[in-house]
C-alpha cells in the first residue's frame, strides 16, 4: 500500500503518540487503512461514484435524519439486523446508506478491505433467480444494502415478493446488518410487500428492525 505524504506524517505522529503514552483518541496504527484504500473498497462493493463524491461533505451529512439512524443502527449491536431509511428523493438515504459501509471498511487493515458486492439496487435484486447461487451469497453477505426498494418491476406471479421474503427471512435468522432504502411510505411498504416482510423490519432495534421515515428537507437543492 503506498501511503502519501501527510497519511505518513499521521500514521509516524501515532507511533510517536503511542511510545509516550499520549491519551489521544483514534490514533491511526501502523495497518491504518488510508482513505484512498477505503474508497477503492466501496467502489468494489458497488457504491455508485455520485455517493461516494458526496464523502467529501461529510462533517455537514452527519446532521441529516438519515445519518442520525445509521448512527443509531451501528450502535444496536446483534439486537438490530435491519434498518429502512424511507423518505423521498435527496433527504440522504442513500448517501447514510454509504456511510455505514465507509464506517465498517475503515475498521479493516489494508489487506482485508471487503472487495466483494455488498451494494445492490432492488432492480438488479429483482433479476436474481431463487435457482441461482446469487441468492444464496446474497443471503450471507455480512452486510447487504438494497438501494431504491420500491421502484423495481413487481411481477404478477409476486416471484420477486417470495425471493425478497427468502432473503430477508435468511438475514434476519442470522442476525446479517442489512439496511434498505425505499421511497415508500410504512403503508405503502406493508402492502407492497406484504405483512410477512414488513413486520421483520418495523419491530424496533431491540428485536431486530427498525423502520426510519425521514422527512428531511431535499439536499439536492
Amino acid at each position: 500500500m503506498k501511503l502519501s505524504g501527510i497519511e505518513k506524517k499521521i500514521l509516524a505522529f501515532g507511533e510517536l503518540a503511542r511510545e509516550n503514552g499520549w491519551e489521544c483518541d483514534d490514533i491511526p496504527g501502523p495497518e491504518a487503512i488510508s482513505r484512498m484504500d477505503i474508497e477503492s473498497s466501496i467502489r468494489h462493493q458497488g457504491v455508485p461514484e455520485r455517493i461516494i463524491s458526496t464523502f467529501s461533505k461529510a462533517e455537514e451529512m452527519k446532521t441529516t435524519t438519515a445519518m442520525k439512524e445509521v448512527q443509531r443502527f451501528m450502535e444496536s449491536g446483534d439486537g438490530g439486523w435491519c434498518l429502512v431509511l424511507a423518505g423521498h428523493k435527496g433527504c440522504g438515504k442513500s448517501t447514510a446508506a454509504a456511510h455505514y459501509l465507509f464506517h465498517n471498511t475503515e475498521k479493516c487493515s489494508p489487506n482485508n478491505a471487503p472487495k466483494d458486492q455488498r451494494w445492490w439496487t432492488a432492480a438488479k435484486v429483482s433479476r436474481v433467480s431463487s435457482y441461482d447461487k446469487e441468492l444464496e451469497r446474497l443471503m450471507n453477505l455480512p452486510i447487504l444494502i438494497i438501494d431504491d426498494l420500491g421502484v423495481e418491476y413487481m411481477d404478477k406471479g409476486g416471484h420477486f415478493k417470495h425471493r425478497l421474503d427468502e432473503l430477508l427471512d435468511a438475514r434476519y435468522s442470522n442476525f446479517r446488518k442489512t439496511i434498505i432504502t425505499t421511497n415508500l411510505n410504512k403503508k405503502d411498504f406493508q402492502e407492497r410487500y406484504g405483512e410477512r416482510v414488513s413486520s421483520r423490519i418495523m419491530e424496533g432495534f431491540k428485536d431486530g428492525g427498525h423502520y426510519a421515515e425521514i422527512n428531511d428537507k431535499s439536499l439536492r437543492v
